[in-house]
C-alpha cells in the first residue's frame, strides 16, 4: 500500500518543520545530485534522453546499481528493449571494471566465479531486480510494482522504464496520444507509491547543424515534456568516429538540465568508458583523448548515404 500522508496544511507544515525539507534520494552520482538539488523527489518522473547508442540505458543501469547496492535503495529495472541477462552482465563489467571479453577469458580459465564474488555479495544483500517480460503496459508496471512486495519485502522506491518508446500502444491511438496516456498514468503511479521513476526516452533525428538536442527531439515530445518533472538529455563524444578503439576509450558524456520544476537547469560533464559501461565523476587532470573524425570524411558518408536508393 502507498505511504498514507497528512493533507492538512498544518500537519504538513510541522511535517516539513520537523524534516530536512523535501525528501530526496540519491543517485549514487554527486555531480548529478547537486544538478537536482539534493537528488531524486519520491513521486516525480524523471526523463532521460539520448541517441540511440550515446550510452543512456548504461548510465540508466549504473545510477540503478549504484542506488541499490550503495544507497540500499528498492530498485525496479523494466526493460522493454534488452534482456534481464544482458543488463546483468553489463552491471557485472561496470561493478569489476572489466570488459564483456575480459569476463569471458576469466570463464575460460575457471577464474570467473572468485572475480565475481564481491558483485554476487552485493547482490544477494540488496533489492534490485531485472524485469525484461512484464512492463509495456502501466497495468504490467502496477502488477510488478504491488507484487514485488511480501511479508519481509517492500514495493520498489525507484523504478526504472528502458525506454519509453517500446510500450504497448493502444490500438486505435496515434503513437503520440497514446504516449500521453501512458505519462500520465505514469505520474499517478509515482504519486500513488511515492516512487521515483526514471525513464529512457530516445531523440528524433537531429540535424548536423544544431549544435545541442533540445526538448522538442525527444520522440513525442509534447507528452513527455508536459509531464514529466524533470528532463535529462544526455549525449557522448565520438557518436561519429569511424575507428573502433578510440570509441572504446574514455570519452566525455555530458549531461544538460534541460527542464527542472524544482531548481534552475545546469550541464555536467561525467567520463563514460564504453569498455566497461561505467561513468565516474572527472578529475581536475582530465585531458580528453577522443579522435575528431574530419569534416571531409563526414561529407562523404553523407554524400554515399544521399546515394542509397530507398
Amino acid at each position: 500500500m502507498a505511504e498514507q500522508v497528512e493533507s492538512h496544511i498544518h500537519d504538513l507544515a510541522l511535517t516539513y518543520l520537523g524534516s530536512n525539507g523535501i525528501p530526496t534520494l540519491s543517485s549514487g552520482f554527486p555531480i548529478l545530485d547537486r544538478a537536482l538539488d539534493g537528488g531524486f523527489v519520491p513521486g516525480s518522473i524523471y526523463v532521460l534522453g539520448g541517441f540511440p547508442g550515446s550510452g543512456k540505458t548504461s548510465f540508466a543501469l549504473s545510477i540503478a546499481r549504484r542506488m541499490a547496492f550503495e544507497g540500499k535503495r528498492r530498485v525496479l529495472y523494466v526493460s522493454l528493449e534488452m534482456s534481464a541477462t544482458e543488463l546483468l552482465e553489463r552491471a557485472l563489467c561496470q561493478f569489476t571494471r572489466q570488459t564483456v571479453h575480459q569476463l569471458r577469458e576469466l570463464r575460460s580459465q575457471h577464474h570467473l566465479n572468485d572475480a565475481a564474488e564481491p558483485f554476487v555479495t552485493c547482490c544477494k544483500q540488496s533489492s534490485f531486480k531485472i524485469e525484461d517480460v512484464l512492463g509495456d503496459t502501466t497495468t504490467d508496471l502496477q502488477v510488478l510494482i504491488e507484487g514485488s512486495g511480501s511479508a519481509d519485502e517492500h514495493p520498489p522506491e525507484v523504478l526504472i522504464i528502458d525506454h519509453l518508446q517500446h510500450q504497448l500502444f493502444t490500438e486505435g491511438l496515434s503513437r503520440a496520444d497514446a504516449l500521453a496516456n501512458y505519462m500520465a498514468d505514469l505520474k499517478k503511479l509515482a504519486k500513488r507509491h511515492r516512487l521515483v521513476i526514471l525513464a529512457c526516452s530516445q531523440f528524433n533525428r537531429v540535424s548536423r547543424n544544431e549544435k545541442k538536442a533540445q526538448l522538442w527531439h525527444l520522440k513525442s515530445s509534447g507528452a513527455i515534456e508536459e509531464v514529466s518533472d524533470c528532463v535529462l538529455l544526455c549525449d557522448k563524444a565520438n557518436l561519429d568516429t569511424l575507428d573502433l578503439k578510440t570509441q572504446q576509450e574514455p570519452t566525455e558524456f555530458t549531461v544538460r538540465v534541460a527542464k527542472h520544476r524544482r531548481g534552475p537547469l545546469s550541464e555536467f560533464t561525467l567520463i563514460f568508458t564504453p569498455a566497461h559501461y561505467e561513468f565516474e565523476e572527472p578529475a581536475s587532470t582530465w585531458q580528453p583523448t577522443r579522435k575528431v573524425v574530419a569534416e571531409d570524411v563526414l561529407v562523404i558518408e553523407e554524400e554515399k548515404d544521399a546515394h542509397v536508393q530507398p
